[in-house]
């Protein structure tokens, strides 16, 4: 316990007397967000994440984030500490034989290497300008990410220039779609659609027989996308966050409250 705390020091909380803990760290390598890694509180649930976020705040993080992957029992433990629901993540999955096919074209996918500084800048602007606050990914993230075995970030181009992303991971006969995100201004030209497809197509070469995906609850443009290609509902891997805020955004002084 004491090398785990050592490994993620300024907001993580123990308890000697229970043996209780919250084990805290950074938000998809985004220092302004702090994540709780893991918790076991059975009593004091309420007085450790209360100083969990009483440290994140003295750190100057914008918000203090919890995963809850058991949605199925009701009030979550976060919840019922006085944390606030921000997004449901609902999961989709499809056999790959569903996908249409579409001829590549004017449109193709163009991979980005791990060591293109210049491209990972440039997915990174793509990536922030789409996706709303929360789930923008950052520069360390995307280097973190490129180099995790099994993932694939590419550009679909179109006449020679990137108007949107995609990054994939492969197993053993399986994908799973990552991140898709086009180009703000280019939205509603049905290039998510395209690069979805052409994702797919990539990994069913490579012998993926089903692949999977997540997206918000709130995200209603993508539900439709996905629903439209086929995709079906896998509800046991759907996930909730919780999260306070810090103090800049909202009028909080603890997450009880």
């Amino acid at each position: 316990m004491i090398d785990a705390l050592r490994a993620r020091p300024g907001r993580s909380v123990w308890i000697p007397e229970t043996l209780e803990y919250a084990l805290l760290g950074s938000w998809r390598n985004r220092p302004e967000i702090a994540s709780i890694d893991d918790m076991v509180a059975i009593r004091n649930i309420e007085p450790l994440l209360r100083t969990a976020f009483e440290r994140c705040l003295e750190r100057g993080d914008e918000l203090m984030l919890a995963l809850e992957l058991e949605t199925h029992r009701g009030a979550s433990r976060y919840e019922r500490a006085g944390l606030e629901l921000l997004e449901e993540v609902i999961t989709y999955e499809i056999e790959v034989r569903r996908i249409p096919r579409m001829p590549r074209r004017h449109l193709w996918l163009s991979p980005i290497s791990a060591d293109d500084d210049a491209a990972i800048d440039r997915v990174t602007a793509l990536d922030q300008a789409a996706f709303p606050w929360l789930w923008r990914n950052s520069r360390a993230e995307f280097d973190v990410y490129l180099t995790t075995p099994g993932v694939e970030v590419s550009f679909l181009v179109s006449d020679g220039m990137p108007v949107a992303y995609v990054g994939t991971t492969f197993f053993s006969g399986w994908g799973h779609l990552d991140r898709i995100a086009v180009e703000p201004d280019l939205q509603g030209r049905g290039l998510g659609r395209a690069a979805l497809i052409l994702a797919i197509d990539t990994m069913r070469q490579r012998g993926a027989r089903r692949v999977g995906l997540s997206t918000q609850q709130s995200n209603y443009r993508s539900q439709r996308l996905y629903q439209r290609l086929g995709f079906e509902r896998t509800s046991g891997m759907d996930y909730q966050l919780f999260g306070v805020w810090g103090a800049a955004n909202h009028a909080a002084s603890n997450p009880s409250r």
